[in-house]
C-alpha cells in the first residue's frame, strides 16, 4: 500500500440536459454533498375543530395527534464548488469562465423564444462516479463568493454554492407568457 495520496479520477459534474455542451466539472471534488428530503405532513382539519365526538368508529380527524400525508416532495442537493486559478497545481481553471457557466445554467435560456421549453432555465444533471445515482434537477439558487483577485481585478479564486431541486421533468408554468 502506497503512502502517497492519489487524486480521484472522476470529478463531480453538473451539466445541462437541454444543451449537454454546457457543463461544469469540479476543479476539486467537494468535501461533502448534502441531500435533503422533505416529507410533508399536516394535521387534519377535523382535529382543529372543537366539539368532535369520539364514538366507536372514531376517525383520524378525531385524534388531535393524527397526521395526513400531503404529497411527495423532490429532494434538494447543496454543492459547494471551489475554483482556484492561483494555486491550481496543474489543475488551473479560468475562474470567471467556470462561474459564467454556472450562471448560464441558472438563467432563462431564451426569454424571447416562441418555444416555451426554451423560456426557462436549464434542466440539469449532477453526476459523480458510478456509485451515486445521477441527480436530475434544476438550479434553485446560486451564490458566488470571490475571495482573491489579480492586480488587474480578475477573479483568481471563488466559491460557488449551488442549491438544486430534484426534477425529472420541467415545464414553464402554464398561463405564463
Amino acid at each position: 500500500m502506497s503512502g502517497a495520496f492519489s487524486q480521484p479520477i472522476v470529478k463531480l459534474t453538473i451539466a445541462s440536459k437541454d444543451e449537454p455542451s454546457i457543463q461544469v466539472q469540479a476543479q476539486y471534488n467537494p468535501k461533502e454533498l448534502q441531500l435533503d428530503q422533505s416529507v410533508p405532513w399536516k394535521k387534519p382539519e377535523a382535529a382543529n375543530q372543537t366539539g368532535t365526538q369520539k364514538g366507536s368508529g372514531a376517525s383520524a380527524g378525531d385524534d388531535p395527534i393524527a397526521l395526513e400525508f400531503t404529497g411527495a416532495e423532490g429532494r434538494t442537493m447543496t454543492i459547494e464548488f471551489l475554483f482556484d486559478e492561483y494555486e491550481g497545481a496543474g489543475r488551473k481553471v479560468a475562474v470567471a469562465g467556470e462561474v459564467a457557466k454556472l450562471e448560464q445554467l441558472a438563467r432563462v435560456r431564451n426569454p424571447n423564444e416562441k418555444d416555451e421549453t426554451k423560456r426557462r432555465p436549464h434542466q440539469c444533471v449532477v453526476s459523480w462516479g458510478g456509485t451515486l445515482p445521477k441527480f436530475e434537477c434544476v438550479i434553485e439558487s446560486l451564490s458566488t463568493k470571490y475571495t482573491m483577485f489579480s492586480k488587474e481585478g480578475m477573479p483568481l479564486r471563488a466559491t460557488c454554492t449551488v442549491k438544486l431541486k430534484e426534477a425529472h421533468a420541467v415545464d414553464k408554468k402554464a398561463g405564463g407568457s
